[in-house]
């Protein structure tokens, strides 16, 4: 709805679109905050201060406008249009009107229809009131930001609401010339702020007010996004890189130089962006910053080394047609998904400029920029989406479809080759690999061909027809004679993972929350008080928990509690374990109580791995010794594939039988190392500073495998990552967004804590089940927080690969689509049987594609 306003700001007329008393069209309102790259001069601006780090601050350029109403001439409001008076469009979002003043009017004669229009353009208020006010000269040096808006303010009628939190100095000179606007411009961009202007209507039509408004950043963040296809009409994508630097040389106050910590050196460079964007590689694309307050080298080396962070790749803008039922304001932080695109976008950018039309909302459009600081570093949300749509696995298989050699085929037989009298079955593995890179998580079960040749040389189809659908895993059983071989066929790549974090059906995005530990007087048996620092712990049947805790104040060994709580997070009982240690993870089965853990034996100091059941309120007294083991370990187990697994704080992980344990044996069927999939863990005896990993804890629901990590001083990223345990292949790395996938009341940046712990898959509710120490306050002033733990649910979804089509074996293999082609040479069994001693791509005759028969052997 619009009101039209006379020069006195009294209610004149009203325009809606659900009245035909007074039709209108053609209008579009355009509101922006920054220049797009478009029209932006914007570049590396020579001087700067250590509390100044927007790069591109100088292209914030407030403008607001109305162009193109257009009215018949005979309509009962078009007496209105005239110059000074002015629309009132209004703001449902915020609750108030924002004022734009008619300073054209044309009037003209339709050629088709004859009738006679009128069309209007008209400006914010505000902005047309500043230009027409020209501030007293004056020079402030060393200038607020209150007092250079109190200086543009005066006399214009309009009052200033600041609510910028800019605690810079700047030197600000009024000439006696300029407008205030354009005063206004600069300091905008000075301050690092953003304005907006706008007034409050009465019922009786009346305007009330008539505020400027300041703030470090308008809109909010509040999780939505725009995704082709569904709320998304089309998109723009723009680049420029007129600020791009790779070298650059840094000034301090009263030329104050960084050579002296810096080998001699008073620039500093980015090796890796130079060779990206720069075409010469023998120069540089240099650039200069200055502060006009650090003096000391390495305060000002460290400033420098954050700006260049700024300035070492080109910006990028977004131009987004949406639909009308999506609502964006200027300012807000947006998620633009667009999966067709290629390379598919997924970024995170700001409403820089909006367009809008009440009467015709095809018109509606967003501009999202970087004109803001820019994050450098992909956000989380990026980097979980990329887990889902992997454009760099898709450059992978093209890359492998030009070059036959980058592909091989691994193929591996954890319980050998060769057939013995107690055998029932073995299973046979392939893993596709591209330059290294194992990618067979991104085959659908439809690209495995696998071939039976018989011992005379035919093609037993029989046998293939039956396990046409097996996947990357098929399984034999005695009497198997023959050859066996597997062709990948590309047709049924895909590039989204086989399982991947889901919160799409969240209303922003957020983790739900299932469980926390209450604030209350949760005393143990030993008077011990208990509220946060839970290791792992299990969200049982009737909505109690069961956790496990570290207890450290006995200095000659490391012990366990573990400790069981209502539903509602308040303390039940607990278990003391002596010896049981960090006990990061542990296995539980609810239906028999029993408890699958390790201890140190405080008596004989070794390892061992252990059963026992829960008892509220004592020391455990029934522990089953399992097996002896070298090393401290994570444990968990899959009791339905009868698998136990345990990781190292070194990233080795271990699956074994529990079979084998049982009787004493560790011997494992699978062995990895984390490093493996690029984490990296963070070494004994070391504080982490962001450049590790800090593993906290694991789980298995085969075939997939969990794990957790994130340092509780929050200096790297918290991560959740699964592992699909037959290929040994990544299905996803999820970074945790704070604020984002987990809700803080104490944000990071104010001290709070956001620490992952246990986690395991709740497979009926196909969800994960994450644990996390995390702060809150405890006062309504927010001056007291605690640390606590709670229970978050993270859904999970599967790639539908449902819709491929069944493939109809030809007699003869025409070998349309292949990747590789891999036999199984089964022959004597005297090797080792693990998983990770099959890992060689020398399990198979790769170049020759020979095989040999499948044997019988002797094992009475």
């Amino acid at each position: 709805m619009y009101i039209i306003l006379d020069k006195n700001l009294k209610r004149v007329a009203t325009l809606s679109t659900n009245s035909d008393a007074n039709p209108f069209w053609g209008e579009v309102v355009e509101r922006q905050i920054a220049d797009d790259n478009s029209n932006s001069d914007d570049g590396i601006t020579g001087v700067s201060t250590f509390n100044s780090t927007d790069p591109n601050a100088n292209s914030k350029s407030w403008n607001d406008t109305l162009t193109g109403l257009t009215m018949l001439q005979s309509a009962p409001a078009a007496q209105y249009l005239t110059v000074g008076n002015s629309v009132a469009v209004y703001d449902d979002v915020h609750n108030h009107w924002r004022i734009y003043r008619i300073y054209q009017v044309d009037e003209t004669i339709d050629a088709t229809s004859g009738a006679h229009l009128v069309t209007v353009d008209a400006i914010n208020l505000a902005i047309y009131k500043l230009n027409k006010t020209i501030p007293p000269q004056k020079e402030i040096k060393d200038c607020k930001l209150d007092q250079a808006m109190q200086w543009i303010m005066a006399d214009t009628g309009w009052d200033l609401q600041n609510n910028c939190s800019s605690g810079l100095f700047a030197d600000i000179n009024f000439d006696g010339t300029a407008s205030s606007q354009a005063a206004l411009q600069t300091v905008l961009s000075t301050y690092d702020a953003e304005a907006d202007a706008y007034c409050h209507i009465d019922t009786n039509g009346i305007v009330t007010d008539l505020i400027l408004e300041l703030a470090d950043q308008l809109g909010e963040d509040e999780g939505k996004s725009i995704t082709y296809g569904q709320n998304m009409l089309s998109v723009q994508r723009e680049t420029v890189d007129t600020n791009l630097v790779t070298k650059l040389y840094i000034v301090g106050a009263n030329n104050a130089s960084i050579a002296s910590v810096n080998n001699g050196k008073n620039y500093i460079t980015d090796v890796s962006a130079n060779s990206l964007y720069n075409n010469d590689s023998n120069t540089w694309l240099e650039g200069t910053i200055t502060s006009d307050t650090i003096t000391e080298p390495k305060a000002l080396l460290d400033w420098g080394l954050r700006e260049l962070r700024l300035y070492n790749h080109p910006r990028i803008n977004y131009a987004v047609e949406v639909t009308q039922d999506f609502q964006a304001n200027l300012g807000d932080t947006i998620k633009v998904i667009d999966l067709s695109m290629n390379p598919i976008l997924i970024t995170e950018a700001r409403v820089i400029q909006q367009t809008t039309s009440e009467s015709d909302p095809s018109q509606n459009k967003v501009v999202l920029g970087e004109f803001s600081t820019v994050k450098v570093i992909t956000p989380a949300f990026i980097r979980n989406m990329e887990q889902r749509w992997n454009d760099h696995v898709k450059k992978l298989f093209e890359d492998a479809r030009e070059n036959a050699n980058a592909a091989t085929v691994s193929l591996i037989t954890p319980l050998g080759s060769t057939w013995y009298n107690t055998d029932t079955s073995k299973r046979v593995i392939a893993r596709l690999f591209i330059e290294g890179e194992n990618v067979t998580s991104h085959l659908s079960p439809q690209a495995f061909n696998w071939q039976k040749i018989n011992m005379d040389g035919t093609r037993d189809i029989g046998w293939e027809a039956d396990h046409a659908k097996d996947g990357y895993q098929v399984t034999i059983e005695p009497p198997f004679v023959g050859t066996l071989l597997v062709t990948i066929d590309d047709t049924y790549v895909k590039d989204e993972a086989e399982m991947w974090i889901d919160t799409s059906n969240s209303a922003d995005g957020s983790w739900n929350k299932l469980w926390e530990t209450k604030d209350a007087a949760n005393k143990d048996f030993n008077g011990d008080q208990h509220i946060g620092a839970l290791q792992f712990s299990y969200l049982l049947s009737d909505g109690s928990v069961l956790s496990s805790y570290h207890y450290s104040k006995d200095k000659n060994h490391s012990d366990c509690e573990f400790i069981k709580w209502n539903a509602d997070g308040t303390l039940q009982s607990m278990m003391f374990v002596t010896g049981g240690g960090h006990c990061g993870s542990f296995g539980y089965d609810e239906s028999s109580n029993t408890i699958y853990t390790e201890i140190k034996d405080p008596i004989d100091g070794k390892y061992y791995l252990v059963t026992m059941a829960y008892q509220a309120n004592t020391s455990a007294s029934n522990i089953t010794k399992w097996c002896q083991v070298k090393q401290y370990f994570r444990v968990a187990v899959d009791l339905k594939n009868n698998l136990w697994l345990g990781s190292t704080t070194s990233g080795k992980v271990y699956v074994c039988q529990i079979s084998d344990l049982q009787t004493g044996n560790f011997k494992p069927i699978i062995e990895f190392k984390l490093q493996d999939f690029k984490w990296k863990l963070l070494p004994a005896g070391t504080t982490n500073n962001g450049a590790y990993n800090t593993l906290q804890a694991n789980g298995i629901s085969y075939p997939f495998a969990f794990f957790t990590a994130g340092d509780a001083n929050n200096a790297d990223d918290k991560h959740v990552m699964c592992i699909n345990l037959i290929t040994q292949s990544m299905v996803f790395d999820y970074v945790v967004e704070p604020m984002q996938d987990i809700k803080l009341t104490v944000p990071l940046e104010n001290g709070g804590h956001l620490e992952p712990e246990g986690i395991y898959e709740d497979v009926n509710n196909s969800r994960l089940i994450v644990g996390f120490n995390v702060s809150e306050y405890r006062d309504d002033a927010h001056t007291v927080s605690i640390a606590h733990s709670a229970l978050y649910t993270a859904p999970l979804k599967i790639r539908d690969d449902s819709k491929d089509l069944v493939v109809e074996y030809p007699e003869q293999d025409e070998g349309e689509n292949d990747e590789a082609e891999q036999p199984v040479i089964a022959g004597n069994d005297n090797a080792d049987d693990s998983d990770a001693s099959s890992d060689s791509d020398e399990d198979g005759d790769e170049s020759t594609s020979e095989g040999t028969e499948v044997e019988d052997g002797d094992n009475d």
